[in-house]
């Protein structure tokens, strides 16, 4: 079965399927799919999670122990394949050995870049998508993009008129991200039910040195806590929101993660920052986040972030939101083993 990323909530509602194929050209989208199918599956007791990376040399054996293996701490687990390419004849072979009697208990997420159409069109890729479900992106085309990002708008709270949304869609084209933390930006500019035109749009890039919070990040990346920590404390101090700025944390750690996973496969940690979309202004700091982070120690970071967003969203919780998020500020610096100074109440 294919679904497109507005299909998938309907989907997910009416019950997982055994596994699901899910990538292509929009990282974003793809990593949202992702996100929305693992909180599902945490919501069902999916407890346990098994991440194999499919590299150059990748014994397929190993996918098929971990579908069939018993897991010691829960009886429902996910298992995660990162397919870095298309596999080659043994792994295509697995693959559909895998499709064709999908393992009990286990949910399986196969991560998939570009690939050609001939990779999708049959073998491993159609028997995975006929015995689950695949969510494959396309890059989104320029005339698509307003719409794309109105959508979004709408969804946080936001309006804008055309012109607007055409000035959006210039400023972004061909980066999805670059185009979500633009929406981001505005949403902590702007109230609620406030429907932008090009004056307001064009203004927030102004705007936005004061509100920093992509400086904070940039911070954070380039490995300077005592910044960081400043920074944090400047912006809880403008009354800021601290759910917005913990998203678009977030979103940074995801860029991080696509990078630090490409750096892992090639040593080279500037064409990896490149590869993985970061716009030219922070690929500085994100370089130096790359040589000294691991995939793992990012997707941790992920993880806290998504804690975090839990507790600002409970009632009552946000200081200790707050204090979880200069937690992480400081380990995510490079600089957990040293004492940050307290955030201002």
């Amino acid at each position: 079965m294919r679904l497109t990323l507005s299909q998938l909530p309907a989907a997910l509602a009416k019950g997982l399927a055994p596994l699901y194929v899910v990538g292509g050209e929009e990282p974003l989208l793809a990593q949202e799919a992702l996100d929305a199918i693992r909180a599902t599956a945490r919501a069902k007791g999916y407890s346990e999670r098994e991440v194999l990376d499919a590299e150059k040399g990748f014994e397929w054996g190993r996918l098929l122990d971990a579908c069939n293996a018993m897991s010691l701490f829960a009886s429902l687990r996910i298992v995660e394949l990162r397919l870095h390419q298309a596999p080659d004849v043994a792994g295509g072979k697995i693959l559909q050995q895998v499709a064709a009697d999908p393992p009990r208990d286990v949910l399986l997420l196969v991560h998939v870049n570009k690939l050609e159409w001939r990779s999708r069109s049959g073998g491993w890729f159609a028997a995975l998508e006929a015995a689950g479900a695949s969510l494959y992106f396309e890059p989104l085309k320029a005339a698509e993009l307003p719409a794309w990002i109105a959508g979004r708008l709408r969804a946080a709270g936001l309006d804008a008129d055309p012109d607007a949304l055409r000035l959006l869609a210039e400023r972004t084209e061909g980066n999805l991200l670059a185009a979500q933390q633009e929406v981001q930006k505005l949403v902590l500019l702007q109230p609620k039910g406030t429907r932008l035109d090009i004056a307001a749009v064009d203004g927030a890039v102004a705007d936005s040195a004061h509100i920093d919070v992509f400086g904070w990040i940039n911070k954070i990346m380039a490995g300077d806590a005592a910044g960081a920590v400043r920074g944090l404390d400047v912006l809880r101090g403008e009354g800021m929101d601290v759910v917005p700025i913990n998203l678009l944390l977030a979103m940074g750690f995801r860029q991080l993660s696509a990078a630090a996973a490409m750096k892992a496969r090639t040593g080279n940690a500037a064409a990896a920052v490149e590869a993985a979309r970061i716009h030219k202004a922070n690929q500085g700091p994100y370089t130096k986040a790359v040589e000294r982070a691991s995939v793992n120690q990012v997707l941790g970071w992920l993880r806290r972030c998504a804690q975090i967003d839990v507790l600002a969203k409970s009632s009552g919780s946000q200081p200790q939101a707050w204090e979880e998020l200069l937690t992480l500020t400081v380990a995510a610096s490079g600089a957990a083993k040293r004492k940050a100074a307290p955030a201002r109440r």
